[in-house]
């Protein structure tokens, strides 16, 4: 174990509502109504190595009754469609006319003793629509920093924090894993350092920060 991950793990560990943009812009946590789907439950999930790269795949249903297989890779933090069970619906068309999932809302447990990593995920809520009228058309992702964003995370048992935005981010390799870092403001204007850390699959809390040492304010 390498001393970076031996002084990580001085931090608590937080349970976290990540949000996940792929399609639209990823400086805003609003909903499109008209597209969102609510994970009425999980049939099944399971975490698999492809090709050197961390897979997790859940077997979902949505509030409307839709069925989905869903994958998330670990590594380069997107979320597909696999299949859809007993829909005549394309994942993949050459028009834009198949559907995607964007904006995924996921909860990242805290607690490591879990049969896999997907066992350590549950997906809430996501936006499901026809490619075509995604924001974003260009094949080429977002940066991996920006692929990922904290939404809501949980200190202790009953200290729960709400972001309102995301103050810095900056991605930090780290010997054989990479740290995500992010300041953030919560609603009541307190700003939070916290880390995620790539090969863990861990969300951990740095420090409170004082407003008057971030002498560079991002733009909204």
């Amino acid at each position: 174990m390498t001393k970076q991950i031996l002084v990580m793990n001085n931090f608590p560990l937080v349970e976290m509502l990540a949000f996940f943009p792929r399609y639209s812009e990823v400086h805003t946590f609003d909903w499109r109504r008209r597209y969102v789907r609510q994970v009425r439950h999980i049939r099944s999930c399971h975490t698999k190595t492809l090709g050197g790269v961390r897979y997790s795949f859940f077997s979902i249903v949505t509030q409307q009754g839709e069925a989905m297989d869903v994958r998330f890779n670990h590594d380069e933090l997107l979320w597909d469609i696999v299949a859809l069970p007993g829909s005549e619906l394309a994942i993949h068309s050459e028009d834009g006319s198949h559907f995607v999932i964007d904006r995924i809302l996921v909860h990242q447990q805290r607690h490591k003793h879990q049969p896999s990593l997907a066992h350590r995920m549950r997906p809430i809520r996501f936006e499901w629509l026809p490619h075509a009228q995604c924001a974003r058309q260009s094949p080429i992702e977002h940066a991996k920093v920006d692929r990922m964003h904290p939404y809501r995370f949980l200190k202790g048992k009953n200290s729960s924090y709400q972001v309102h935005r995301i103050e810095t981010r900056h991605l930090e390799d780290v010997m054989v894993t990479r740290h995500f870092h992010y300041v953030i403001e919560d609603t009541e204007r307190r700003f939070y350092h916290v880390v995620y850390i790539l090969d863990q699959g861990d969300w951990r809390f740095i420090q409170e920060v004082d407003e008057q040492f971030l002498f560079h304010r991002s733009s909204p």
